[in-house]
């Protein structure tokens, strides 16, 4: 077959899928149409140079930005409806967040695991059970919808799995189900690789067709695909429960924690500044008119803040720059601009306070292991006493039995860590830096 000729056919056959599939789930049509396409170089019979099917993309796997990878020789290979049935699947993975929600994704610059299918043939076990969990996932969807998926790929309604389920759950119900269908003598389902959208696995095909959509791009469609299946379902027409919930989660506002912080540092510095009291301070020389008598002044006291920062390892300094920004910034709106905050870098001890009106001011110095007992400690021996203490730390560390005499605020940076029941706490994603760029 002419290369050229066999390109055009494998394109229409795939348009011709991507029909299809926005005919079957019309709700996912932007999403389908966003995907973008990358040819592979098709694997050749050695004898005849016939083009080969390759089982290892027999899936069609996508990467994170999008990009859906074609094997030419499966697009000839499938029917248009089986080509079009994985398309499907693959937008079931990405605006699922398969991918970061993966627990074999490898860190940043690490050395991972390798895929479902495995490279050279080794499986990973633990990413092909990732990869069949968000499979069951997403299939039980398909299913409502009456697309049933190409034999050898798993479905719940068959194994008899309940239904509507996380990726999360279905990974433990198909470990107990996988062992007792080893001691059978069978297995769950074959070895189904669906690219990086799955697992967050980096394959040597993802650099293939192109950057792809943007995060910025990948947003703004996910929020529009579920503003469109919102209102298709208030319409009451037809789409399964799975992506109902979806869209509910995906368009369900996230408390800002910039605004909780502002808000509990104004409530602190508000109490605080409303104490007004009286003062025997000398009088005024206008108050001789009262004669003998002294008359008490009223005065109101200035909120005084100190901000404790957990300088520790595992607190990096570009975090920590950037968290100081934000709390600056809360502090002059609400204390006037100019003003001075007053900072204790602390890692197992206090280190000497700097007082800094902008973040660029800060040096931060420490490092090693955490004790935010001695920050909180020397906070309350600074002079005027604060009123109120911020602390910015990832949690790991002791605290105070007793609550301290000022108010004290703790921000916890990241999901592990723990804030005692007597401060006001927020949460901090570990990532704010990343994500916001």
């Amino acid at each position: 077959m002419n290369p050229g000729t066999a390109t055009d056919e494998v394109m229409a056959k795939f348009a011709g899928a991507r029909l299809w599939a926005c005919h079957q789930a019309p709700y996912l049509a932007n999403a389908i149409f966003a995907l973008t396409p990358a040819l592979l170089e098709p694997g050749t019979d050695p004898d005849t140079g016939a083009w080969v099917p390759d089982p290892g993309l027999a899936a069609f796997p996508a990467n994170t930005n999008w990009v859906v990878h074609i094997d030419p020789a499966t697009v000839l290979a499938n029917p248009v409806e089986r080509t079009g049935w994985w398309l499907l699947h693959q937008v079931g993975h990405l605006v699922r967040g398969h991918a970061a929600r993966s627990p074999v994704r490898p860190a940043p610059g690490a050395t991972g695991p390798t895929h479902a299918m495995g490279l050279e043939g080794q499986r990973d076990s633990a990413a092909h059970r990732w990869n069949q969990a968000a499979d069951a996932e997403i299939n039980d969807d398909l299913e409502t919808e009456g697309l049933t998926g190409p034999d050898g790929v798993i479905s719940p309604r068959e194994l008899g799995l309940p239904g509507n389920r996380m990726a999360e759950e279905y990974l433990s119900l198909l470990d107990v189900l996988d062992d007792a269908l080893v001691r059978g003598g069978t297995s769950l389902s074959d070895a189904v690789d669906c690219g990086s959208a799955a697992d967050g696995i980096e394959r040597p095909w993802d650099r293939a067709g192109g950057a792809g959509l943007s995060e910025l791009e990948r947003e703004m469609l996910e929020r529009s695909l579920a503003a469109g299946i919102q209102e298709r379902a208030s319409a009451r027409s037809d789409v399964p429960g799975g992506w109902v919930r979806w869209a509910e989660a995906r368009l369900r506002p996230q408390i800002d924690w910039r605004a909780q912080v502002g808000s509990l540092i104004r409530k602190g510095l508000t109490e605080t500044s409303g104490r007004v009291d009286f003062s025997y301070r000398r009088p005024s020389r206008r108050a001789a008119a009262y004669g003998d008598f002294v008359t008490p002044a009223m005065t109101r006291p200035v909120p005084e803040t100190a901000l404790v920062l957990d300088t520790s390892g595992s607190v990096t300094a570009p975090v920590l720059e950037r968290l100081v920004g934000e709390v600056t910034g809360i502090i002059d709106k609400v204390s006037g601009p100019g003003r001075r905050l007053r900072v204790l870098c602390c890692d197992t001890k206090a280190h000497p306070v700097q007082e800094i009106r902008k973040a660029a001011e800060l040096r931060l110095v420490g490092g090693g292991g955490t004790d935010m007992r001695a920050g909180i400690e020397a906070a309350m021996e600074l002079r005027p006493a604060p009123d109120l203490v911020l602390v910015m730390t990832d949690g790991q560390t002791p605290w105070p039995e007793r609550r301290p005499p000022a108010k004290v605020l703790v921000c916890l940076i990241g999901d592990d860590g723990r804030a005692p029941d007597w401060a006001a706490r927020v949460r901090i994603p570990a990532d704010v830096e990343e994500k916001e760029r």
